[in-house]
């Protein structure tokens, strides 16, 4: 994996705290996998695509990425293009579908009624994109951003339940609330 992000120089210009955050989501990713007893070729795979999940942030200007206020709508739209950037990246540089779907998706909701960018009613997330979205999540409510303080794992846990069967695949938000300790050590909680 480090060969194919350093021949494609991916990671190269996104902004550190999205970079560090793509980290965390890739750790995280790893754990939920390993204990949903993903096979290695699946690993790899979701390695990969949680790591690279937000690439497409590197085409968002940085004062819209960094902004501490409400986004306008305009600036909301330029936000949700992020995944179809990310996938346009992958698919140039002919990563494989596995990880340029992980990319496309990581913002689709589990039941295919929401998120973005916008979808047919028939589209639904595949496995390993489902754990690199409650990975997302997970880092995102649990580390402070430029709009706010961090919420806390509790928070981010309350929240994965209320969507759990939606938004959030029950298989996953299950295995990140059994593996509570694990979770914790990774998000500092």
């Amino acid at each position: 994996m480090r060969t194919v992000c350093a021949r494609l120089g991916a990671l190269t210009g996104l902004e550190p705290a999205t970079l560090r955050h793509c980290q965390r989501v890739r750790t995280l990713s790893l754990v939920i996998g390993e204990n949903l007893g993903l096979s290695s070729s699946e690993l790899t795979t979701l390695s990969l695509g949680s790591l690279l999940h937000d690439i497409g942030k590197k085409q968002i200007p940085r004062d819209i990425l960094l902004k501490s206020t409400p986004l306008t709508e305009e600036e909301w739209k330029t936000i949700q293009q992020h995944p179809v950037d990310g996938y346009e990246y992958a698919r140039r540089h002919t990563l494989p579908h596995s990880v340029q779907e992980i990319i496309l998706h990581h913002h689709l909701w589990y039941d295919g009624s929401g998120g973005y960018p916008e979808h047919d009613d028939d589209a639904r997330p595949s496995c390993l994109t489902q754990i690199a979205s409650v990975a997302d999540v997970v880092d995102a409510m649990t580390q402070d951003r430029p709009y706010r303080r961090a919420l806390g794992l509790d928070s981010s846990l309350d929240f994965l339940a209320e969507q759990s069967g939606t938004q959030f695949s029950p298989v996953v938000v299950e295995s990140v609330e059994r593996n509570l300790n694990q979770i914790k050590k990774l998000v500092g909680a």
